[in-house]
């Protein structure tokens, strides 16, 4: 039974090490900037992984997006952080690509690519989806931004992610960001 509880905690923190998840999709419109934080309570087999990020992102032209987010990660006994350098290309307004780099902490970088769209569900609520992978992983996520004023939202998710041969990590979580 004890090396099972053992075998578990270091099967989430090799989880842990190689988890990380893009911000919400939102909308921005060109030369419009973004800066938020999410906080996510992960379950992997029973275990709980507490996770929070930073994130910012810029609208560098029209139809580009392009962000940064520090992601940091916490169970019992072990920590680690990555880092996401990424850029959305919108194919309309509520469609997009996604590509960007992730740098692990404590493992090698891993250039991932996905999809992502929103849209309108009532006057303050957008809802969104999106789905990336890796070369060893797949990740998706999906929620609601209520804006609070037209720079102020509040965000509720629930994200997933699956690496190769591992647990799945999921849960609910929340965020603010704030449009400038």
């Amino acid at each position: 039974m004890m090396k099972k509880k053992i075998l578990t905690i270091l099967t989430g923190a090799m989880l842990t090490a190689s988890v990380s998840f893009a911000a919400p999709i939102t909308d921005l419109q060109h030369g419009e900037s973004t800066i938020g934080y999410n906080y996510y309570n992960l379950d992997a087999n029973g275990e709980n992984i507490d996770t929070d990020s930073f994130y910012l992102e810029n609208a560098i032209a029209d139809k580009v997006i392009v962000g940064v987010e520090r992601n940091s990660y916490s169970i019992p006994g072990y920590d680690t952080k990555t880092t996401d350098v990424y850029a959305h290309y919108k194919l309309d307004p509520n469609l997009r690509l996604i590509v960007g780099s992730r740098d692990y902490s404590d493992g090698p970088n891993k250039m991932f690519y996905g999809i992502g769209a929103s849209t309108n569900l009532a006057p303050k609520v957008d809802g969104y989806a999106s789905v990336t992978t890796s070369s060893i992983a797949t990740e998706w996520q999906t929620g609601v931004n209520y804006k609070l004023t037209n720079q102020a939202s509040l965000h509720l998710g629930y994200k997933s992610y699956k690496e190769d041969g591992a647990a799945t990590l999921d849960g609910i979580g929340f965020g603010a960001n704030y449009k400038f």
